[in-house]
């Protein structure tokens, strides 16, 4: 039978083009990758010591096929089955399941550190799809000091059996520990995809990270070599029930490295700790120009998007935050809140909130110690009791009543578009919110990697 091949080159990246206020998907291949010539089978009936990697006498493992390619990489078809591993991936390799089913090919890391780690700049290009990654003791994929890497259609479940997470402050680490400790990690890693990926029930400390790398590795034990993370692309992904941490985390944590120009997008953020954060986390570092679009984010236990700084020296800048449906999450300390920014120590910088849609919260969007901030257009109902916190509310005197998409069994509440004017705002509730954040903020909502 003639298997089906998808070549690193025609595996496609999303480019986002804002046009007319939305944002259009294209597809280009990976930049500077070449197709690997290389193709490597693997079965689970097949044998390390007997096998050739060919397709009627395969090799029986994903680790033996990936030190058998080529330094130039290869593309690695998995056969249905379960493998007992951790697979390491230190070349331009394309793994990919035969059935592109991850309920039928699964990477079972029970009692390793990771289902799959991608490490440094010879793994640039790597793509892995159609698996199922469980049962590893910290992250289910871990990528760092790379680029242009694709994870999508993965199921990554069940990871953070014994994890490693730095303990809250002020208590101190008895040992190494991990800062981000998420299903899927990215750190030092620029130019990548994470796309339709179904991420749930993971229990270290949430789900998808982005974050630099440097003297502070925030995705393992050591420090590691200092790299930004730049361009990357969370997209489409589902995540629930990842009761540890948040959801989606882009977090800066070395200075002079930082998060810059990433893009969250139309990923659906459910029951877990807080949904979608954007953060500066140690002194002097930054997080600039980061998307956050298209998603919904729902029932968490902490604010639904956030964005904040939390240490001196922080800059924490240029966010966008637009087109979200956010409902039902909680907030720090009684009161659940939709959106929200928080300067613990430096203001958050130029953020845009536009064309959001809150519901069933009780600040809408609260912003504590921000300048420069626009808010434009959000739609925020009568479900919510604030609807602008620390801001000056400017309804729609045009605005309509409808029935709210995420919950019709409610009853159809007025909805009304909320705007603001650019400004420099510290309102009542943000002070408080701003005290919280230095206590709460810090402990609750982050790991902390104690140096």
């Amino acid at each position: 039978m003639k298997e089906k091949i998808v070549s690193q080159a025609s595996v496609v990246i999303v480019i986002l083009v804002i046009i007319s206020g939305s944002f259009v998907v294209s597809t280009s291949n990976v930049a500077g990758q070449s197709t690997p010539t290389a193709v490597i089978y693997v079965s689970a009936a097949g044998s390390d010591a007997a096998g050739n990697g060919s397709s009627t006498n395969p090799f029986a493992t994903i680790s033996h096929a990936i030190s058998a390619a080529p330094a130039n990489g290869a593309t690695v078809i998995v056969g249905a089955g379960v493998y007992d591993e951790m697979v390491n991936i230190t070349k331009p390799i394309n793994l990919q399941s035969q059935s592109s089913q991850p309920s039928n090919t699964v990477i079972d890391a029970t009692g390793k550190m990771y289902g799959i780690f991608v490490s440094g700049s010879a793994a640039a290009g790597s793509v892995i799809q159609g698996f199922t990654v469980e049962n590893a003791e910290n992250h289910g994929i871990f990528v760092q000091d790379t680029s242009n890497v694709i994870i999508m259609n993965n199921v990554v479940q069940h990871n953070g059996l014994n994890p490693t997470v730095c303990p809250e402050p002020p208590t101190p680490p008895s040992g190494p520990c991990i800062a981000e400790d998420k299903a899927i990690e990215l750190v030092g890693t620029s130019n990548s995809v994470v796309a339709s990926n179904l991420v749930s029930n993971n229990l270290a400390d949430g789900g998808i990270g982005v974050s630099d790398d440097g003297q502070i590795n925030p995705g393992g034990f050591t420090s590691g070599t200092s790299n930004p993370a730049v361009g990357n692309v969370i997209s489409g992904n589902t995540l629930t029930s990842n009761q540890g941490g948040c959801g989606v985390v882009v977090a800066a944590y070395n200075p002079g490295q930082g998060v810059a120009n990433n893009l969250v997008t139309g990923n659906h953020v459910l029951n877990g700790n807080a949904g979608i954060v954007i953060a500066a986390d140690t002194p002097h570092t930054s997080a600039t120009n980061n998307t956050v679009a298209d998603n919904t984010v729902i029932d968490n236990q902490l604010p639904g998007i956030i964005v904040h700084s939390n240490t001196p020296g922080d800059l924490v800048s240029g966010t966008v935050v637009m087109r979200n449906v956010v409902s039902g999450n909680g907030g720090f300390g009684p009161q659940p809140t939709g959106i929200t920014l928080i300067g613990a120590f430096n203001p958050v910088q130029d953020t845009t909130i536009s064309g959001n849609t809150v519901h069933r919260e009780y600040f809408g969007i609260n912003v504590a110690n921000a300048t420069g901030t626009t808010i434009l257009n959000n739609l925020i109902d009568s479900t919510v009791s604030v609807p602008l916190d620390g801001v000056s509310t400017t309804p729609n005197p045009m605005a309509t009543t409808s029935t709210n998409p995420i919950a019709p069994m409610q009853p159809t509440p007025t909805e009304q578009t909320y705007s603001a004017d650019t400004a420099t705002y510290v309102g009542v509730g943000g002070l408080v919110l701003a005290l919280i954040a230095l206590v709460v903020a810090l402990t609750a909502l982050r790991k902390r990697k104690t140096t």
